[in-house]
């Protein structure tokens, strides 16, 4: 069995491949460039395996769909702001409140569909600054886009009765939290429109919703993806699963579909770099890492892919709600223990289902290049700001973005992988 585990994590990283860092940089030939860093050795987000199937039999936990609201199926939620927008007719010189502490692809919609971006302060807990929103709201705002963050439920309630005291709709951003319930109330409940993510929570490379308990217009008809672009997106969730260990007995169909691809290419005498990177779900490529902050307003009107909107509907259960959550707790409590470091939630509410847990690091820039060497899987949320945005604007904001790192707490870690992020963030902190 040993031989194996052993093989099948050979395999495994054979798959990975690497991408250019976005912060560390090298000497090469005299001239400081982006060095390459390797893949994570463990998903940061949820990959496919052969126990997730099974959870299609397993009980359905509260979650933001549960509102049975009209939804508008979207192939990332970015683009439901740009819905949300377009529902609610904004004109140029209409104003969206948002938080500071935000990824740029929140802002990039608004000006897309005319809007002016005005940036809110947010509280160490990230709750969004009341009175600053306050402050900010002129006769020209037309909503307030506040986010759940990491999965945790913020201070939605008040945001909500500020908006109906001021006549403005609220865009509830549930990106990070698509389970979970507080004080009664489940994800999603507040908003005039919701936004849902489904790749943070389930095995899919992309896909989520606009919901509204009322849309303003007739919903838009959102085009299909191609037979061809549905069939690569189902093989590279494949891909993505053998590469960390996850449904490898179906490693010999990725290798034949290889050879098969190669073959195709070798007959059309077409063979370049470029369709290698389009064409071949082969290990080794070199991964771009502007999924995070890539916004095309042309794919405003396009559905998810097929599988990206079944597989959370098949596998939304509570296995995903109760791993997360006790992934959570052990991480946090590791992390308790580590120096240079501190928990941004000290707590984890009864009903709280979170996306990632974040950590504040002391100097960050310091170990950040370790932390990419050591191919540890996290997300830098809101590492990269609007560039117009004011830099003193929000203290709290300027703090986070430079020394906050998300990491990892989802269905598919093994304690194992678990036990090897801890050591490694540990080992990194107090040995440098």
């Amino acid at each position: 069995m040993k031989i194996l585990e052993k093989y099948i994590a050979q395999y495994a990283a054979s798959r990975r491949g690497s991408f250019v860092s976005q912060t560390t940089t090298g000497e090469v030939n005299g001239k400081t460039v982006y060095i390459h860093i390797p893949e994570a050795v463990i998903p940061v987000f949820p990959v496919l395996s052969f126990a997730s199937l099974f959870s299609f039999f397993d009980t359905k936990p509260e979650n933001v769909l549960d509102h049975n609201y009209a939804r508008i199926p979207v192939f990332a939620a970015r683009y439901a702001i740009a819905h949300a927008l377009k529902q609610m007719n904004i004109s140029p010189g209409d104003e969206i409140l948002l938080p500071a502490y935000h990824c740029t692809v929140m802002v990039a919609p608004i000006l897309k569909m005319a809007g002016k971006a005005v940036f809110y302060k947010i509280a160490p807990n990230l709750d969004a600054d009341l009175l600053d929103i306050r402050e900010k709201i002129t006769p020209n705002t037309k909503a307030i886009i506040a986010v759940n963050y990491c999965g945790f439920i913020q201070n939605m309630a008040e945001v909500h009765a500020l908006c109906k005291e001021k006549n403005i709709k609220l865009i509830e951003d549930c990106a990070h939290s698509f389970f979970g319930q507080k004080n009664g109330v489940t994800v999603g409940g507040f908003g005039d429109y919701i936004l849902v993510s489904s790749r943070k929570f389930f095995p899919v490379e992309e896909g989520g919703y606009l919901l509204a308990p009322h849309f303003g217009q007739t919903l838009p008809e959102q085009k299909s993806q191609t037979l061809l672009k549905s069939t690569k997106s189902f093989l590279a969730l494949i891909e993505r699963s053998l590469k960390f260990g996850k449904l490898w007995l179906l490693a010999p169909l990725i290798e034949l579909l290889n050879i098969l691809i190669k073959f195709a290419k070798r007959l059309r005498k077409k063979n370049t770099a470029a369709q290698n990177h389009a064409d071949s779900f082969s290990s080794g490529q070199d991964i771009c890492q502007e999924g995070e902050n890539y916004y095309d307003h042309s794919l405003m009107d396009k559905k998810p892919v097929f599988v990206d909107s079944l597989l959370p509907t098949l596998l939304n259960s509570t296995k995903i709600t109760k791993s997360r959550r006790k992934n959570y707790l052990w991480l946090s409590e590791q992390f308790r223990g580590i120096k240079h470091c501190r928990l941004i939630i000290e707590d984890l509410p009864e009903g709280i289902v979170p996306f990632m847990l974040p950590v504040y690091i002391e100097n960050l820039k310091e170990y950040f290049p370790a932390f990419e060497t050591a191919a540890i899987p996290m997300q830098r949320f809101a590492q990269f700001l609007w560039p117009d945005m004011k830099a003193d604007i929000c203290p709290v904001t300027a703090d986070y973005s430079k020394n906050v790192i998300l990491f990892p707490c989802h269905q598919e870690l093994s304690q194992q992988d678990m036990l090897w992020l801890a050591s490694t963030v540990r080992n990194i902190l107090e040995q440098a």
